[in-house]
Formats: C-alpha cells, structure tokens, sequence
C-alpha cells in the first residue's frame, strides 16, 4: 500500500475471480481522477494469481481477506453456503476496512461493479464523515419504479419486511419495512466513527441467525438507523442503480439520469445479473467495454 496519510480518503474494493471484468473498468475509472486525496486498496476474496499481477499498478495496495479481519459465520452455515455464495466474504470483511488499510482519514467503500464517471459525490461525502456522520444512498429516485408502481411497490416492501424479519427479527422489520433501502455499494465513513463497531457487532449476531446476501446490507441499515443524526442521505445520482432505472446520454456524452432534469450521474452501479452481456450492448461498461478486449484472457468464463 502507498503511505498512509492521515488526510487522504481510501477507496476499498473487494473483488474475486467472477466479478474481475468489471472490476478492472472501475479501477480504470478512478485512475483519470485526481488521486491527490485519494488511494485505491483491494481486498482479494478469490482473485487469481495472473489477475492479481494485472491488478497491481491499477491500485495503490491489494491484501488478501483476512480470517481475523473477517465477521465469521457459525460453521454449519458457512459449509452450507460456501459453493453458491462464496462472496460473503466481500460483505464478512466491511465492518474492517480501516484495519484492512490503516493510516487514512476516511474510509470508503465501492462494489466491484460500479464505475466512476464523476468524483464530485466523493468530494462532497468527506465534509459529511469528517462531522462524524455515515454517508449513503438510498434506492429512491422518481425514476425508480418501486416509487410510483403500486405494484412494484409491493413487491420491493413485501420481500424486504420479510427479509427483514428473517434477518434482524420482527421489531425491526416493523420499524424499517416502509423504509427504502440504503445501498451499501456505496457508503463513507470517518475512521474514528462509533459505526464501524455497532456493525461488527451486529453483523456478528445477524450471521448467527443465517445467512442470505442481504444480511450485511440489512445489517448496516439498521445500524444507521440506530445511529440517529450520524447518517446523511446522497442524492441516487451518487450510485445510480443502473437496473431500476437506464440512464441516458446527453449533449456532452455524460451519463444522466433519464428523468427531469437529466442530472449528470457520479457514480453508476450495474446492478442485477448477467452483467456485461446486460450493460454492455448499452454502452453503458466504462468506457462503452472497450477496455475488456484486453483482459479478455484473463476474465473467468461460465
């Protein structure tokens, strides 16, 4: 890792074999930004070693996940879901991104398959943690269509009452249920914040009930929630979730939101599934997938 500074803010990506083709368009992403503030750490939760070499003029320090660093899963759940789920070490090792990477002001975190158009949400968020608070985005936006689809709606607060439930327990599930959630593909904090050790913690407990692919998600929202004041909503363009709504171009080529007032999106996430061969006849892969010609050979197939 580069030398720690105690006034820059760190980028933390966690990234695996499967997840490696757009991985590498993040990165490229963050490389034609100002990094004066900023530095780029990976953790490696099932990189190869061919990618890996690839990996390391693109970010400023790799670590493999850790065991200690890591919020275990009780045994019995973890061999349960080792061969479908092995991401969740990706999710395990968030509540310790400072310890990952030690030395840094703040402390962000990025999914793997999200990509940079613009720093400005980066920019602003480090005023928020440095007055203490979390910064995140929750999945709302007039363009979403759970926000003006009865039927839509129902589903996204249905599943996520029941999810909940299963989760975090009934009381929680009554109080969030209405709530949207607050996606952790994104979220900020200040290294000093009391939320990195309420999230362990709760973490800990959640993943003694179960496991499903939500649970740190959950987890971190209600820890938000439970942490009042401490939290400052971005606005979506700051993660666009690229499967609720498509953005569109505009006069300047930018990627915009496609409503009213077309607004320049910050940073665009490329959720759902079947990824590339989603986004990519959209033009929508950093730098429209060019880039993925060259890494061809190192991309993990079905």
């Amino acid at each position: 890792m580069a030398a720690s500074n105690a006034d820059t803010t760190c980028l933390v990506v966690c990234a695996d074999s499967n997840i490696f083709d757009l991985l590498v368009g993040l990165l490229l992403s963050l490389q034609a930004r100002d990094r004066s503030r900023y530095v780029v750490g990976l953790i490696d939760v099932g990189l190869d070693q061919p990618q890996r070499d690839y990996l390391k003029n693109l970010c400023d320090g790799i670590e493999p996940v850790d065991p200690e660093r890591l919020v275990p899963l009780p045994d019995e759940i973890r061999r349960k879901i080792e061969g479908q789920s092995p991401f969740w070490r990706a999710q395990a090792c968030r509540p310790f991104l400072p310890e990952y990477f030690p030395g840094h002001r703040h402390y962000v975190h990025l999914d793997a398959d999200m990509w940079v158009q613009s720093f400005g949400f980066l920019d602003a968020a480090r005023d928020f943690m440095d007055a203490g608070k979390a910064v995140i985005v929750p999945e709302a936006d007039a363009m979403y269509p759970h926000l003006f689809s009865w039927q839509a709606s129902e589903r996204y607060t249905t599943d996520k009452a029941v999810l909940t439930a299963q989760i975090l327990g009934e009381t929680v599930a009554r109080q969030t249920s209405a709530m949207p959630y607050l996606n952790t593909g994104f979220f900020g904090l200040h290294r000093d914040a009391p939320h990195w050790g309420v999230f362990k913690d709760w973490l800990g407990r959640a993943f003694a009930r179960g496991y499903h692919h939500l649970s740190e998600q959950m987890t971190f929202n209600a820890v938000l929630y439970h942490l009042t004041g401490r939290v400052q909503a971005m606005p979506a363009v700051c993660n666009w979730l690229c499967s609720y709504a498509t953005p569109v171009r505009d006069e300047q080529g930018r990627w915009c939101s496609p409503g009213y007032p077309r607004q320049p999106i910050d940073l665009l996430h490329l959720t759902g599934t079947d990824k590339v061969a989603r986004y990519k006849p959209l033009g929508l892969l950093y730098d429209g997938g060019a880039y993925l010609q060259g890494i061809a050979h190192l991309c993990r197939t079905a």
